[in-house]
C-alpha cells in the first residue's frame, strides 16, 4: 500500500516543500517546490503574517504541481536549544506476546517524566530494546516474554522555540503529522546501512545558520549550531564588489568556483555595481572571496564537532543549497579531512541538497 507524505522545511533563506509517495520502502518524489523565505531570520520570526504567506505560496505552488490539496506536512523544527538524553523504559507484555500497542507503552513509559512543562517532546528514537534477559533486540514485534525494556535517545526543545512554526502552519489549515528536527531529517536523505552503524556528523549550511549534528549509529547524540551561513558569501561579494545581493548570489551561483585553484584567470563577466558604474570581475578574485568565506564556516564546524564530541568521527557529510557551488568538495576535504564529502543529491525530481530536509522528514 503507498502513502502519500509531504515535507515542509521552514528555512531562514528558503521555504522548501517535497511531496513523495512511499511504496515498499521506496520514496518516488511527486513535486518539489521553494520559495524565498520572509519574516524569518536566524531561526527567529519577526514577522509572522510575511512568514505565513511564504509557506502559503510555497503550499499552492505544489498543490498547483501534483493537482491536489496538501491537508497534512511532516514539519521540520529548529534545534537551537534541543535537548538529548538517554532515558529508560520498562512495561509488562500482555499476554506475554509483544505487539505494536507493548512498543508504544514502553515509549510512553520512556518519555514519562523526562521532561518539564516548558519543553516539547520532537523525538524518542530506540537505542535498543531488550525482552526479559534477551538484550539488545532490534525488532521487539512477536517476541514472547514478560517484561520489555527499552533504552531511548529522547529530544526535546523548548516550546517557545517550535510553538511559533507550529502555530503559523495549522493557521493556514494545515495539519502536523509529526516534528523533526532538519539535521535529524538530513540523515534520513542521506543514511545507509553502513553509516546506520558508524559515529559521524551532519552539516547543514542554511543562510543564516549552519547546523551540526553528531550521529551514533543513525540516532542523533549532539547538536549544535552556529550563527553563520550562506547568506555571509552574498554580503561579501556585495561588500566588495558594491553589488546588490541579488547579483551577488547570481555570480555566486552561475559564475564563481568555490576553490579559486580551479578557477581561470581569463575568465572575467563584466557588471553595474550600485553606484551604476560598470566592473569587470575576474573569477580567480571572486572565487577567492567564496572560498576564504566558505573555508571560516567549515573550520567553525570541525571546531563546534570536535566540542561536541571527543570520539572518533568516522564521516562528515555536508548539505545546504551552497554545497551545490563548483569545487565546493575540494574545500570540504582540505578543510574537514579525507573522510569528509559533500553529499549529491540524486533523487529523481529533487536533484539539489537544499531539499535534504524536506525529503528526508518524510523518509
Amino acid at each position: 500500500m503507498s502513502h502519500i507524505y509531504t515535507g515542509l522545511d521552514v528555512g531562514n533563506g528558503e521555504i522548501k516543500v517535497v511531496v513523495v509517495n512511499a511504496w515498499k520502502n521506496k520514496y518516488h518524489v511527486l513535486a518539489t517546490t521553494a520559495k524565498k523565505t520572509l519574516g524569518l531570520k536566524k531561526n527567529t520570526i519577526y514577522d509572522e503574517k510575511k512568514l505565513k504567506t511564504s509557506i502559503l505560496q510555497a503550499i499552492k505552488a505544489t498543490e498547483e504541481k501534483i493537482g491536489m490539496k496538501i491537508k497534512e506536512v511532516i514539519l521540520t523544527v529548529p534545534a537551537n536549544r534541543a535537548n538529548m538524553t538517554i532515558e529508560n523504559g520498562l512495561v509488562n507484555i500482555k499476554n506475554e506476546v509483544v505487539t505494536g500497542n507493548t512498543v508504544i507503552s514502553v515509549i510512553k513509559d520512556t518519555v514519562l517524566n523526562a521532561y518539564d512543562d516548558t519543553r516539547e517532546l520532537v523525538s524518542c528514537l530506540p537505542i535498543s530494546f531488550t525482552v526479559d534477559d534477551t538484550a539488545s533486540v532490534i525488532d521487539p514485534l512477536n517476541k514472547q516474554g514478560k517484561k520489555l525494556y527499552l533504552k531511548a535517545v529522547v529530544a526535546t526543545s523548548p516550546k517557545e522555540e517550535i510553538y511559533p512554526f507550529i502555530n503559523i502552519v495549522r493557521s493556514i489549515g494545515i495539519n502536523i503529522v509529526d516534528i523533526i528536527y532538519n539535521t535529524q531529517a538530513d540523515y534520513y536523505t542521506v543514511s545507509s546501512k553502513e553509516l546506520d552503524r558508524k559515529m559521524g556528523a551532519i552539516i547543514n549550511i542554511g543562510s543564516d545558520i549552519t547546523s551540526v549534528g553528531v550521529f551514533n549509529k543513525g540516532i542523533m547524540i549532539k547538536n549544535s549550531y552556529i550563527p553563520v551561513g550562506s547568506s555571509s558569501v552574498d554580503k561579501d561579494i556585495s561588500f566588495i564588489y558594491k553589488l546588490s545581493l541579488k547579483k551577488s548570489k547570481d555570480l555566486k551561483e552561475k559564475f564563481a568556483l568555490t576553490s579559486s585553484r580551479y578557477a581561470d584567470s581569463n575568465d572575467v563577466i563584466s557588471v553595474e555595481n550600485t553606484e551604476n558604474k560598470k566592473i569587470t570581475i575576474n573569477q580567480v578574485q571572486i572565487s577567492e572571496v567564496i572560498e576564504s568565506r566558505i573555508k571560516e564556516i567549515l573550520k567553525l564546524t570541525k571546531n563546534e564537532i570536535n566540542r561536541l564530541t571527543k570520539r572518533e568521527i568516522s564521516y562528515i557529510i555536508v548539505v545546504g543549497g551552497i554545497s551545490e557551488l563548483a569545487g565546493f568538495n575540494y574545500i570540504v576535504e582540505e578543510v574537514l579531512g579525507r573522510n569528509a564529502n559533500c553529499f549529491n543529491m540524486q533523487i529523481l525530481g529533487a536533484r539539489h541538497n537544499k531539499f535534504t530536509s524536506a525529503f528526508g522528514s518524510s523518509k
